[in-house]
């Protein structure tokens, strides 16, 4: 395990900010944020392309679009893992009972993140499957799952890992302020998440959505005000702000 995520997770002494100029540290920061982008795309592709319906075994236990979104599921946690190792230690600061702080919030959230996607891409087959005409007890089970408990526990797991990623951004700064083209990268990538926001928000049956995206919204530019300079809450700031500002838009036409 390297120095960042032992320091991460354990909360060890780590070995200082790397050495090498902005651009390099930028640079690292600015490929998980596109990769992330990446994943992004890859789950509305999964989720619309037709060959992904297809059953992945004999026995028809599942489909192809639900293994590809637990799949994509655990490179997005971790992604945000990598960030989060990434802010550790690029930044000067050093402080134990933070890390071992955001260790479990971070662990706790990736839990969390995992049982909804668990529990919602079976139950959301099933339901789908058996489900869509009639409504026997087991299929009122099956459609809570899907619809309310998964999705609850999910917002849950979903908050819990960007306040990891956006806390360590603050607690941890850097003291290499963005240029101009860093900030270019970090509204693209930023656009990609409003895009995945918008989509889920104005398009689809909203539920509890609406209020954790907003009260997101809100730490992301309480802690910017703080902090305007850190990169990771300016992606968090413009993709949180122009992701509800686009689905208030839409909703309103």
């Amino acid at each position: 395990m390297d120095s960042a995520a032992q320091h991460l997770l354990t909360g060890a002494p780590g070995t200082g900010p790397q050495a090498g100029p902005a651009r390099l540290a930028h640079g690292r920061l600015h490929l998980l944020l596109t990769l992330n982008s990446l994943v992004v795309v890859l789950v509305s592709v999964n989720r619309k392309a037709g060959g992904t319906l297809a059953y992945i075994a004999d026995n028809q236990f599942l489909r192809r679009v639900e293994v590809g979104n637990m799949v994509l599921g655990l490179c997005t946690v971790l992604l945000y893992y990598l960030v989060t190792a990434h802010l550790v230690s690029d930044s000067r600061r050093r402080w134990r009972g933070a890390t071992l702080a955001l260790g479990v919030l971070f662990t706790a959230g990736a839990y969390v993140y995992a049982l909804s996607l668990g529990d919602h891409e079976v139950t959301n087959y099933l339901h789908g499957r058996f489900c869509s005409d009639s409504l026997p007890p087991i299929c009122r089970i099956v459609a809570y799952n899907d619809d309310v408990f998964s999705d609850v526990v999910f917002l849950a797991g979903f908050t819990l890992l960007n306040v990891t990623v956006m806390v360590t951004q603050f607690l941890f700064p850097t003291d290499r302020a963005p240029r101009l083209w860093d900030n270019v990268l970090i509204a693209v990538n930023a656009l990609f998440i409003s895009a995945g926001i918008t989509a889920n928000l104005a398009f689809e049956k909203a539920g509890f959505d609406p209020f954790v995206i907003g009260v997101t919204a809100v730490l992301a530019l309480t802690l910017l005000g703080f902090s305007p300079r850190q990169p990771v809450l300016r992606y968090y700031g413009v993709a949180y702000t122009v992701g509800l500002l686009a689905t208030a838009v839409l909703r309103t036409v």
